[in-house]
């Protein structure tokens, strides 16, 4: 509910109570009504109102919807509270319909509508003439509070007036008295909307005001605290899942003889020892810890402090400083509840003080939802050196490789890294299959699956970084093999130009990636072709070992080489696209593009 309705209700109230005292029942001048307090029984029923008016008349604040009845389309209006903005139609009375809208001077017959309910229910109409309002209370059933318990109100029927007793356990806002209250007869803390109790919204101050009047700690206020055993009673409302009693009237408050001093906390997963003030007027101050709370929480020592009477306060609250240790979290977030509580003969009181305690979280890359990549593995092994630091580190990368796969002990050694190939990979030894278990077949892994591996880090030898020890597959998705070496999708690197022209018969046209280095010429006139190095890092060794040779290439799209346009550049990252050659004079020997053969696939990235 909206705290704008409990202000215009309280508004409609003083208006009527203005217009009441200054004139005859339902007379303003020149318009008045026969009636101004409707009722009517709590089966479905209808009355009527004769409204008489010197000129044109409305009602405010209607708003309508449209329904269907006896197969006609047809529109219901509803009655809003005076103040209540017409957008906003939460919480507003959908049981009371009206059949006009509006009249002329004269006297016109309003009838009023309601259906079937099972509790007593209240609402009220606004008739306005040039300014000059009038107000009309329509009352289905009794409105007579029904007493019951908590866990009744949470099955309990909107609309309905109920009384009940129970401990304020908190106090949300103290402008409109709003707060919740707990009788120990519902679990609370199972519920989505009421975790901290009943909420009791809008509470009406001593002198039956409700509105921004703070009935808790006003003028007029009624003074309690959390920890007081408070009776009130008023009509049930359902909003947006919450069980709420609203503006409700406050019957009997027993004070507590107990306040707890110190704020609820949360500790952090380190855990620490904390203190709790609590100020008691009972013999004595004790606690007891739930369930939930005796696994983390222990309680250390007590000190206590008698009260200093005065002239004022003959009988002043002991203090009793209670100490406690939370343990350190390894878990899920968690929380207690510690009940303090002190007695004096037959009044006896208690206050549940909750403490919560935040998730130990892992830390990047020893968490499995928060996993190493590959390049921070290796890192990392790098880091700790050729001995494990002991720690479980988790890496999720493609197998670029199965060194081997052994059914017969259940392991298999295997490279991952980023993409897929064997560029900077981490080595996963003798690891184990899913959920730790031993491979029993070859195909349980393949090139090109995506893993996420579990196990210890170590740089082996200084060298090999590695996943070693009890190393498993943690999860694992299903890929497809990275596509052979001097294709599109997988250029030949430099090194490996070389290595597939020393392998033999050079005949298919494959894709080789480096960068530029040097540039011959940029454009051979009568082949309309360019000539230039590269090398793996863009830098030219004079070295025919480490340096290829892109002879005679065409352009993008194997097109001739325009003159003059500089295509290409020191540092360019280029993919050429055709046949490769072995070139041999004079005892030297030139890796490099057959002539008119080969052209630039794509120049830093673009291609045609």
């Amino acid at each position: 509910m909206k705290l704008k309705n409990i202000f215009g209700i309280a508004l409609s109230a003083l208006l009527f109570t203005a217009c009441a005292e200054d004139d005859p029942i339902g007379n303003l001048g020149s318009v008045t009504v026969d009636k101004t307090f409707v009722t009517m029984p709590m089966t479905e029923n209808s009355a009527t109102v004769t409204v008489t008016a010197a000129s044109d008349w409305k009602l405010e604040n209607l708003y309508s919807v449209e329904a269907t009845i006896d197969g006609q389309k047809k529109k219901l209006y509803y009655p809003v509270p005076v103040t209540l903005n017409k957008e906003k139609t939460e919480g507003v009375p959908t049981w009371l319909t009206v059949d006009k809208t509006s009249g002329a001077a004269g006297e016109t017959v309003i009838t009023l509508k309601a259906g079937k309910t099972e509790a007593g229910r209240e609402t009220e109409i606004c008739i306005n003439m040039d300014g000059m309002k009038q107000f009309i209370k329509v009352r289905q059933g009794e409105l007579t509070a029904a007493t019951a318990k908590c866990s009744e109100i949470m099955n309990g029927t909107a609309g309905k007036n109920y009384r009940v007793t129970g401990r304020v356990t908190k106090i949300a806002g103290k402008e409109y008295g709003n707060w919740f209250l707990d009788d120990g007869s519902y679990d609370f803390a199972s519920t989505a909307k009421n975790q901290d109790g009943l909420y009791i919204y809008g509470t009406l101050d001593k002198k039956g005001k409700a509105g921004k009047v703070n009935p808790i700690d006003g003028a007029d206020g009624w003074g309690f605290e959390v920890g007081d055993q408070v009776t009130v009673e008023g009509p049930l409302s359902i909003y947006n899942g919450q069980y709420e009693l609203v503006n409700v009237t406050v019957v009997k408050i027993v004070k507590s003889l107990l306040q707890v001093l110190t704020p609820e906390t949360t500790f952090g997963v380190e855990g620490g020892v904390f203190e709790v003030k609590v100020a008691y007027k009972g013999s004595g101050a004790y606690f007891t810890l739930d369930d939930a709370a005796k696994s983390w929480i222990s309680y250390d020592n007590v000190s206590y402090k008698a009260g200093t009477k005065t002239i004022f306060e003959q009988n002043p609250a002991d203090t009793a400083v209670f100490k406690f240790t939370a343990a350190p979290n390894t878990g899920a977030s968690r929380s207690g509840a510690i009940t303090f509580k002190s007695s004096s003969g037959s009044n006896a009181s208690e206050i549940k003080y909750n403490v919560k305690q935040a998730a130990y979280v892992l830390p990047h890359g020893e968490n499995p939802a928060d996993v190493f990549t590959v390049a921070e593995a290796i890192a990392k092994c790098q880091a700790i050196g050729s001995t494990t630091d002991g720690k479980i580190y988790y890496a999720k990368g493609k197998i670029s490789s199965i060194k081997e796969l052994s059914t017969s002990f259940g392991n298999a050694t295997f490279n991952i890294s980023e993409d897929g190939s064997e560029n900077n990979v981490l080595t996963c030894y003798r690891s184990y299959s899913l959920d730790n278990k031993k491979f029993v077949s070859e195909n349980e892994i393949a090139v090109g699956d995506e893993v996420v591996v579990c196990g210890k880090l170590v740089n082996y030898n200084g060298t090999t970084p590695e996943f070693s020890g009890n190393v498993y597959i943690y999860s694992l998705k299903k890929g497809s093999a990275p596509a052979a070496a001097g294709t599109k999708e997988n250029p030949f690197t430099v090194a490996q130009a070389f290595a597939y022209l020393d392998g033999g018969a050079a005949t298919d046209d494959v894709y080789v990636k480096g960068k530029v280095s040097k540039v011959v010429y940029a454009f051979d006139a009568e082949h309309q072709t360019g000539t230039f190095w590269i090398s793996e890092d863009g830098v030219f060794n004079n070295d025919l070992t480490k340096d290829f040779e892109a002879y005679g290439v065409f352009w993008l799209g194997n097109k001739p080489w325009a003159d003059g346009m500089g295509q290409v550049a020191v540092g360019d990252e280029v993919v050429l696209c055709g046949k490769l050659t072995k070139y041999t004079k004079n005892d030297k020997t030139t890796y490099e593009t057959s002539s008119k053969k080969a052209y630039v696939y794509s120049i830093n990235g673009k291609t045609e």
